[in-house]
């Protein structure tokens, strides 16, 4: 069930996460042999899905022998455990073991599965939530405090130094992403690494002691010169890359003129309602609708439809 009115990609995860199981040793023994359990496979950054872009859940029976480099526990599917494990090597090797290609089934990023839904499916929450843990353990081994190597405890959902006895977090990073609004115009930027005439809503990460609507307002700043009057919240999207949560919003600005930081934003452009439903159409010059998976995209598809 959606509890926001915009419905963004990677979010509507329909598992339990059963926080009481994650305490209980047999979650990552006994639970796994269940034959009910069913195993998510990453290798590299890619997740083993099928041809429609659904999760190609394994049985433990494929799953026993693999040579994993992690394994968490998701949560249940009704009363059925669901986890993730991911598999050492490539995913072209393991493509040839795993998944036949003639049957569809393949290794796929994130943003190509993205691009199959087009919209919130169950399956891309779950991706969200496996592929941000998997690779915060990749990126997490040792302890911030010591040094030392931690371990993995409470089903993947802590790691614990066994030299000074420090606990670490799986950790998501705040994003704002912001449509600025002046008048009946909207401001959409490219960053200097982006494809010619392609633009989104801009974007900035969090920093420590500001709040969501500071935040907007600062990178707005920053990027553009704009001063903010006013900030409204939209929706949030999990954005598994490698583990980030976008907080969408509109801004008001109280003027037009920019003042672009270059290392930032190599164009901006102020766009109408009607420049969107050209781009939409194919005749405008520019793409002024990121992809369907972005919540960018949500984010300008909405106000058009205001």
């Amino acid at each position: 069930m959606s509890l926001a009115a915009i419905n963004t990609c990677f979010s509507g995860n329909p598992l339990n996460r059963a926080d009481y199981l994650r305490g209980d040793p047999e979650i990552l023994g006994t639970f796994l042999e269940r034959p009910d359990a069913r195993f998510v496979l990453m290798v590299e950054d890619k997740i083993l899905s099928d041809t429609n872009g659904d999760i190609y859940w394994q049985p433990y029976e494929t799953c026993k022998n693999l040579p994993s480099i992690t394994r968490i526990f998701l949560g249940l599917d009704n009363q059925a455990p669901r986890y993730a494990f991911h598999l050492e090597g490539s995913s072209e090797h393991w493509s040839h073991v795993l998944a036949p290609e003639a049957d569809g089934v393949k290794f796929r990023d994130g943003r190509t599965l993205g691009l199959k839904f087009g919209h919130a499916h169950p399956s891309l929450g779950i991706i969200a939530q496996a592929k941000s843990m998997l690779l915060w353990h990749e990126s997490h081994k040792f302890c911030a405090k010591c040094g030392a190597e931690s371990q993995l405890v409470k089903a993947g959902y802590e790691r614990l130094c066994p030299s000074c006895g420090a606990h670490h977090f799986p950790r998501t990073d705040p994003v704002v992403i912001m449509l600025a609004l002046h008048g009946d115009k909207a401001l959409v930027g490219r960053g200097p690494d982006w494809p010619e005439n392609h633009f989104s809503a801009l974007a900035g990460f969090m920093e420590p002691g500001e709040s969501m609507e500071e935040a907007v307002a600062r990178e707005l700043h920053e990027e553009t010169g704009l001063h903010t009057t006013k900030v409204k919240y939209n929706a949030s999207q999990p954005w598994p890359w490698p583990s980030s949560l976008m907080i969408g919003a509109t801004a008001w600005v109280d003027d037009t003129k920019l003042t672009l930081d270059t290392t930032e934003v190599a164009e901006a452009i102020w766009i109408t309602k009607d420049d969107v439903r050209a781009s939409i159409e194919g005749i405008h010059p520019y793409r002024l609708l990121p992809p369907s998976f972005a919540i960018a995209h949500n984010l300008i598809k909405t106000w058009i439809e205001e």
